[in-house]
């Protein structure tokens, strides 16, 4: 039986550690959650999706209610400001009305299904939850990702219960979001193992849970290791389970080519895409790839003066600043200081924001390039040939983003463009690949290491069938 470790969580604006103290749950209490997992699919598989509506809204009702709470406490946790907080806050109750949404839609209502008669034979074949999923909260989206994030909305919508284990940085971020969550299953009259909440100050308990035999489907996102961590797991179990994991990606963008009256913009707008919360989106372009010409040199020129000029800030807790400072330090070693450039920073905890602009050479001879580095960090690569041979050297994706003066059927007849969407799971075009709408049409994943499974979403409505299954029912009419 494992012991309870006291833990606490970490503020980045003052570099230390909060008061509060979180005790990590025992196996044997977690053996218990389990159990009401189990007995909450047995009842979540006989409500209506009209009872699973009501609940997602009640729980939206009720994180409206604990909003002074959550962000309180999200404040303290993150080392992000309140306009974040809000965005973010804005997208997770989103979340909960678009799936409330779907899930009584005539789009729904014609999918989850269907009938057919066949040889004196009716076939009904229907969508049902796989059953208790486990939920491992994000580092760098406390609310979207993590507590009633879209892999828990998703899962719930599909009428599957949800373990959760809550990110040990943003644990009382999670708790107070539970409590929402508590209220909701409470009002709407749910089996209390609906949703169960997990604490563990390290990895313990997620690992005792994902092998566990009930747990049927595990949502991650976070980076490329520990996405391989999990699935290794699930794959000594006797019965493997699915891993829905997004791991990252370096989301290349190519400059193809641009009006010089373009270039203070899209400067700022890159800058901002690559700095914005000191660079911490699994959406945030790793590099970008400039012709080496006039206009690719203004431009490249333009866009490093404004990261160096960005605010600095604290990342969101020190494992991940570690991690940063360790990686940019070794890519300074190997190019120096005549091509590597960093801001200023404004406090000792702060990181700084980085770049390096190097060659097409260089680029295809050292793989650290090709490479996520999560921060305020990117590489311009000023190219000479067909900017299609450094796409290739790419693994899978979610992003590859295109700027061109051309329209988009023009583009769409370009070689890079097809190879972009074998490369990635979602192709922009003439913009920053960060922004991740929750839509119907929104696909973000993409082909290995981006995500566990390119041919599902992580994001918006469709995510649901992650955690689906087909069942059908067969009826004899002779």
């Amino acid at each position: 039986m494992s012991l309870k470790n006291s833990f606490k969580t970490f503020n980045p604006l003052k570099n230390s550690c909060n008061e509060s103290v979180y005790l990590s749950d025992t196996i044997t209490e977690i053996e218990k959650k389990v159990v009401l997992a189990t007995e909450a699919s047995k009842i979540l598989s006989q409500k209506t999706y009209e009872d699973i509506s009501k609940f997602l809204l009640e729980i939206k009702s009720q994180m409206i209610s604990s909003k002074e709470q959550i962000k309180n406490t999200y404040l303290t946790e993150t080392g992000l400001d309140q306009s974040r907080f809000e965005v973010e806050f804005k997208r997770t109750i989103y979340q909960l009305s678009h799936f409330s949404d779907f899930i009584l839609s005539e789009n729904w209502e014609n999918s989850h299904e269907t009938v057919e008669h066949f040889s004196g034979k009716k076939l009904i074949k229907k969508k049902v939850g796989i059953g208790p999923i486990l939920v491992l909260g994000a580092s760098n989206f406390p609310l979207a990702y993590s507590t009633i994030g879209g892999d828990s909305v998703a899962a719930l919508a599909a009428k599957c219960p949800v373990i959760l284990k809550a990110h040990p940085y943003h644990t009382g971020t999670s708790m107070e979001v539970y409590k929402a969550i508590c209220t909701a299953i409470d009002n709407c009259g749910f089996p209390n193992g609906t949703f169960t909440h997990v604490l563990d100050s390290g990895h313990e308990n997620a690992t005792f849970l994902a092998q566990h035999k009930e747990i049927k489907g595990i949502g991650f996102t976070g980076s490329q290791s520990g996405g391989e961590a999990i699935i290794n797991l699930v794959k000594s179990r006797r019965d493997e389970i699915p891993v829905f994991a997004e791991m990252g990606s370096v989301n290349p963008v190519f400059i193809l080519d641009l009006k010089e009256s373009r270039i203070n913009d899209l400067a700022k707008k890159l800058a901002d895409s690559v700095c914005n919360d000191r660079g911490q989106f699994c959406t945030k372009p790793g590099v970008l790839f400039m012709p080496n010409n006039k206009i690719g040199n203004l431009l490249s020129i333009e866009l490093k003066n404004n990261i160096i000029q960005y605010e600095t800030g604290p990342m969101l807790h020190p494992s991940i600043r570690e991690n940063f400072e360790t990686e940019t330090s070794s890519i300074k070693k190997i190019m120096g200081d005549l091509m590597f450039f960093e801001s200023e920073k404004k406090a000792e905890f702060h990181v700084s924001n980085k770049v390096v602009i190097i060659s097409e050479n260089e680029f295809n001879k050292i793989e650290i390039f090709r490479k996520e580095i999560f921060g305020p960090y990117t590489t311009i690569v000023m190219y000479e040939n067909d900017p299609i041979n450094n796409l290739d050297l790419f693994d899978g994706q979610l992003t590859c983003s295109i700027f061109s003066e051309k329209i988009n059927e023009e583009i769409q007849k370009e070689s890079i463009y097809h190879l972009a969407i074998q490369k990635a799971g979602r192709v922009v075009i003439d913009d920053v690949p960060t922004g991740v709408s929750v839509s119907k049409n929104m696909h973000h994943g993409g082909p290995y290491p981006a995500s566990s499974d390119s041919r599902f979403t992580a994001v918006g409505s469709d995510s649901i069938n992650r955690f689906l299954r087909d069942v059908t029912i067969q009826q004899n009419l002779n």
